[in-house]
């Protein structure tokens, strides 16, 4: 204990026949902006629960707060529980956040008669006039106690089913901790735990190795779907090369059937696709464990999103269907996911997609109406560029 924290406790202590921690609010609320977890062990009470868990628990989870504010200041702000619907509403409670950050965390304290503190816990709906002065990339800490880590809990034959399992999975993995996993080896696990994965809500995690597991899962999950991705770019890449440029109706065919590809890269880490990463590349997998996989970088995915590049927006904006200015629509309107398609555009236009062939450099394919104009296309409708 440093000698600060000697002087702290030293301030907390009541001397009298017996030795008293002063349990006040003031006190507590210090502790907590000086991300003193000592001071804290010694002012709660042993035999009481916070968030309904033992003091231990609790402070573990504290400190896990403290490790993302480290090297931050705290101040205290006071504010109350917003929501009318928890039984809580209106509580008094602190909001700490990190005076470089913004990063911050809310705990609601009660109090008894004496003013002593009795609880303190976490808030989802935390109202505080601070938090509009908080930095714009603020992030929200919360302070998440499971079901099964709770005193009271009691465990029935569905949790051990998922705990058990969860554990399973996590120890699978473990084996390969402060390793390299190959493909094959991270694919494997994937499907073994793939039915258990699929069945689990993403809205209301209970238990705590049930969250551990699906958060070691889903990021496993990003490799997996950025191999699949880079192999549908490769076949991508490898059709256009094939395309005879000049035809119009190829780069529009082209760009329509992709369409979904184009977005589901939109989705990746930007790590997988560093144009800047050497020949192999290393990402993380999970970086609890330390496990990483390593790749042959190939630049379909990276050459995939250069064409798309060079010649999306240019086809888009030339097709785009009448009227949508004077309908009132917003390129980024919750409603508007048709009207933003290339394919939504050309249906307007009457061109099908499904009905031009490509004409590719081997000369075996045509297109379906000869590669006349468009006018063709759109059934009888002139065309107007």
């Amino acid at each position: 204990m440093t000698a600060e924290q000697q002087k702290l406790i030293q301030h907390l202590l009541q001397m009298g026949d017996v030795t008293i921690f002063n349990r006040k609010k003031d006190t507590i609320v210090k502790a907590i902006t000086t991300m003193d977890l000592e001071a804290l062990k010694l002012i709660l009470d042993e035999h009481s629960t916070y968030q309904d868990a033992h003091k231990d628990v609790f402070l573990d989870k504290l400190k896990e707060i403290f490790d993302e504010l480290k090297l931050e200041k705290l101040s205290a702000n006071a504010g109350k529980c917003n929501s009318t619907e928890c039984p809580n509403y209106n509580k008094n409670g602190v909001l700490f956040c990190g005076q470089n950050s913004g990063n911050h965390f809310n705990l609601i304290i009660e109090e008894d008669e004496n003013e002593n503190v009795t609880d303190l816990y976490y808030c989802y709906d935390f109202k505080c006039d601070f938090e509009r002065k908080v930095n714009k990339n603020e992030k929200a800490l919360t302070l998440k106690i499971y079901d099964d880590e709770k005193v009271d809990f009691s465990p029935n034959s569905h949790y051990d089913y998922i705990n058990s399992t969860s554990i399973k999975a996590i120890s699978d993995l473990n084996n390969f901790k402060n390793t390299t996993i190959l493909k094959n080896e991270l694919l494997d696990w994937l499907q073994a735990y793939s039915d258990f994965y699929d069945s689990m809500s993403i809205f209301n995690f209970k238990y705590k190795n049930e969250h551990k597991f699906h958060g070691y899962y889903y990021n496993a999950q990003l490799i997996k779907k950025y191999l699949i991705i880079e192999e549908h770019c490769s076949a991508a890449v490898q059709l256009y090369d094939n395309l005879i440029e000049g035809y119009e109706l190829n780069l529009i065919k082209w760009l329509a059937e992709h369409e979904q590809l184009k977005d589901e890269i939109l989705l990746l880490p930007t790590e997988f696709l560093d144009k800047n990463a050497n020949r192999l590349k290393t990402i993380s997998v999970n970086k609890d464990l330390n496990i990483s996989i390593k790749f042959d970088v190939s630049t379909s995915s990276i050459r995939f999103q250069d064409i798309i590049d060079a010649h999306y927006n240019v086809m888009f904006n030339k097709f785009t269907a009448d009227g949508l200015e004077k309908q009132g629509l917003s390129p980024f309107a919750d409603d508007t996911e048709q009207p933003i398609s290339l394919n939504y555009h050309l249906e307007q236009r009457n061109i099908v997609v499904s009905e031009i062939k490509y004409k590719t450099k081997l000369g075996k394919n045509g297109f379906l109406y000869g590669n006349d104009e468009f006018g063709k296309m759109e059934r009888g409708r002139s065309f107007e560029h």
